[in-house]
């Protein structure tokens, strides 16, 4: 690694801002505590902003923070100040007295506020707290903070139950919008008043005295009522008992590289407070917010990505996001959502722009991918648990991916998939970027629709693999020979459509005439991790995109610095994804590429390296080490962002080459490669099936990795395979070493689904 001495101030994508989250309830404000009106910050629920002031005032004084920090995501603490009026040197009020305010707040269900005011002198002293609120109910996808909807906002004052409620109505046609926020006294030291927008307190403080209050903000959703624990402030709740427990039995990560190390654990500790439990409950299986503080509820693709790339942690975020994803899978058509039979969702908002209708984002379908990611999430929860009886059960669902991939994604029947936006509020692009202006020509047009992104026809390609193992594992081998022989010629139409010899490289995408956008960007890159790339061409593409153009030096940017719409600032015209980046790790080890990935592993634990708490935003800007010394960031970040931890523990798992196949019993660590710089790793608690096992992994004088089985508990053999594309086999088999294994340990069954899931022989392509 380039780094030598420690980041001496970290950069923070928030800017300060104070970020408290749980499931849909997210609070944004100021360090002290506070929401100023008339920018984005705010308490929000249910993706509407429930609180768009919220002002504390001492007499006329607006106190100071002297200290503020989350002690957990939903946990925060401030110590505020503010000076005493009339104070010298003689006393008894002295210069340096203070009242001294700590706030204790707690988001779940809404907020909880617990305040204390403190009178640090020898003086009594007499004044108002007085608290002021406004409520505008704004869209969390308004950036500007301004609301994008009209209706109508009552507040008023019940002093029997010491409480301040704002009331919103709107309607739109048949659609209507009801939701609103109830700012309660839930305990103060003196009854409060309280008028409209404010609560007012009349205190006196003696000498040394103190003087409490509790304020619960209560969000009315679907009719019913939130209500945030206060008890939270005093003893720990079930959700904190879940993430104790979680903390204690995820696998871990024993790591001497300090920037390692604390980028790992925050990465899970993040995946967990990213849990949506309003949509997973309490139960074994959960899904997660895509991130925050903008994209909180289901995310279909973002989901089940995650889910995949973090499963080394533990099965429960697959098993949950599968079960949410497949009971929402399409059954009927929409232009205005872009929904057809079989499609899977892409994203479900409740902010008043979807509850409205005014977006279709209520239930939105358009994209591509998460069709195929579905397919392919179950087949990796099936190859770290082995539950056959799960691949059963979300059987059906996954064929009618392939039943509206060949009926709506294929609609020209060329074999590709291609995507034509149908609603008037949906995406234009829905590919893996999905901005409008995403996808461009060499000469910086943009490609109008359709469009056949290089990108999708790979995770087309990958899941019609999948399927087939699927099926394998069912006993459907006429049905999974089927689906083989549909990749293996979806693998040779697609390069010969993609591939661009000059270039070395695969174009974009094709354009409304089936031409190459010769664009060079980093789509192709996902290729080389589903394997569908021939082997002879592997090296090639993989050097494309670690050149000076694409690797900025702290991970491969979206599109070249030579195309002339990039911008390292644009979200997919120039921005390093850390999602992005861990699936090329994937690619690298599949192929055998250990000093490509040594360099791309080492670079994003750098950049980790940079930022508060070691937390990979979600995405970076394109400007690269030789332009900065530090990493940019894309203006409107979220984070922390669930792709982007789960990409922390994917870049570990490609390095360790951990590959699980748990109905066999079996670990197969692809060629094992530490950098330089970490001389050692040892990973505790990983779960393949009814087994438990933690392995060390130590680097050697000669720069390869050996390991060693410290504990294990159940029945898994832990074997060293090569990688099953290596560019540097003599031939072109898949693993040998893997498959003669299971052929000596388990039925012939698993040994074709073993195949199918590391990929086909792609020497006919090649």
């Amino acid at each position: 690694m380039r780094r030598t001495r420690a980041i001496k101030t970290p950069i923070d994508p928030h800017h300060d801002r104070q970020l408290t989250f749980q499931g849909y309830s997210v609070c944004l404000t100021q360090p002290d505590g506070m929401i100023p009106e008339g920018n984005g910050l705010g308490l929000f629920d249910y993706d509407t902003r429930i609180l768009s002031k919220y002002q504390l005032l001492v007499g006329d004084n607006t106190p100071r923070v002297d200290s503020s920090s989350n002690v957990e995501s939903d946990q925060w603490v401030a110590h505020l100040t503010v000076d005493r009026p009339g104070s010298d040197a003689r006393g008894p009020c002295l210069p340096q007295d203070v009242i001294a305010i700590e706030i204790r707040r707690r988001v779940g269900n809404g907020m909880a506020d617990h305040l204390v005011f403190r009178n640090h002198s020898m003086a009594p002293y007499d004044t108002v707290f007085r608290f002021e609120f406004a409520a505008d109910f704004a869209d969390i996808s308004t950036k500007d903070g301004s609301p994008a909807h009209y209706g109508t906002t009552s507040s008023v004052w019940d002093a029997h139950a010491r409480a301040l409620t704002f009331d919103h109505h709107d309607q739109r046609g048949e659609y209507r919008f009801h939701r609103a926020v109830r700012i309660r006294v839930a305990h103060s030291d003196t009854e409060p008043s309280g008028e409209h927008g404010a609560v007012t307190f009349r205190v006196h403080l003696a000498p040394r005295g103190c003087w409490s209050a509790a304020l619960a903000f209560e969000s009315l959703v679907d009719d019913a009522w939130r209500r945030p624990s206060l008890n939270a402030f005093n003893e720990p709740t079930d959700r904190d008992r879940l993430r104790e427990a979680w903390r204690r039995t995820r696998a871990a990560l024993d790591v001497p590289h300090p920037a390692l190390a604390s980028a790992f654990d925050q990465a899970t500790d993040d995946l967990f407070a990213l849990r949506a439990w309003e949509l997973g409950g309490e139960g074994d299986g959960w899904l997660v917010s895509a991130g925050m503080p903008t994209y909180t509820g289901l995310f279909g693709r973002d989901s089940l990505t995650v889910a995949w790339q973090a499963a080394l942690l533990g099965p429960e975020m697959l098993r949950g996001t599968l079960e949410r994803i497949a009971r929402t899978q399409a059954t009927d058509d929409s232009a205005w959502h872009d929904r057809e039979p079989g499609k899977m969702v892409h994203e479900m908002r409740r902010g008043p722009l979807a509850d409205l209708n005014i977006t279709p984002q209520r239930a939105y379908y358009g994209t591509q991918t998460t069709a195929a990611m579905f397919v392919v999430a179950l087949s990796e929860y099936w190859h770290w648990t082995g539950d056959t009886a799960r691949l059963a059960r979300y059987r059906d669902a996954a064929l009618r991916t392939f039943e509206w991939a060949e009926r709506f994604g294929d609609r020209d029947g060329d074999g590709f998939l291609e995507y034509e936006r149908r609603s008037s509020g949906g995406l234009k692009n829905q590919g893996w970027k999905d901005s409008d202006e995403a996808i461009r020509y060499p000469d910086g047009t943009l490609v109008p629709n359709p469009i056949a992104t290089v990108e999708e026809q790979t995770y087309h390609w990958i899941a019609l693999l999948r399927m087939a193992e699927i099926l394998v594992a069912l006993g459907e081998d006429a049905a999974a020979e089927r689906f083989a022989a549909k990749a293996t010629r979806l693998r040779r139409q697609w390069h010969e459509a993609f591939w661009m010899p000059d270039e070395q490289f695969y174009a974009m995408a094709l354009g409304p005439a089936k031409e190459q956008v010769r664009s060079i960007g980093s789509n192709p890159g996902h290729a080389l991790a589903a394997g569908l790339i021939p082997r002879a061409h592997a090296r090639a593409c993989a050097d494309r995109l670690m050149s000076d153009d694409l690797f900025s030096g702290w991970g491969v940017r979206t599109l070249s610095r030579r195309h002339p719409s990039y911008n390292p600032f644009a979200y997919h015209l120039g921005t390093v994804w850390p999602v992005e980046n861990a699936t090329f790790a994937l690619g690298f080890k599949r192929y055998g590429l250990d000093d490509h990935l040594d360099r791309l592993a080492s670079a994003l634990c750098e950049t980790a390296a940079h930022f508060a708490n070691f937390r990979l935003p979600e995405a970076l800007g394109g400007v690269g080490v030789n332009d900065s010394a530090v990493p940019t960031v894309y203006p409107k970040s979220n984070s922390p962002q669930a792709w982007s931890a789960s990409a922390v523990v994917q870049i570990v798992q490609a390095l360790l080459g951990i590959y699980p196949f748990a109905p066999a019993r079996l670990l197969a660590l692809v060629r094992p490669r530490l950098p330089e710089w970490l001389p050692a790793v040892t990973v505790r608690q990983l779960r393949v099936g009814d087994a438990t096992v933690s392995i060390r992994f130590e680097r050697n004088r000669n720069g390869s990795t050996s390991f060693d089985v410290v504990d294990k508990t159940g029945t898994l053999f832990v074997i060293e395979v090569a990688p099953p594309q290596a560019v540097d086999q003599a031939t072109n088999t898949v693993v040998e070493s893997a498959k003669t294994w299971i052929l000596e340990h388990a039925p012939g069954r698993l040994t074709s689904a073993l195949r199918l899931a590391l990929g086909e022989d792609d020497a006919a392509v090649a």
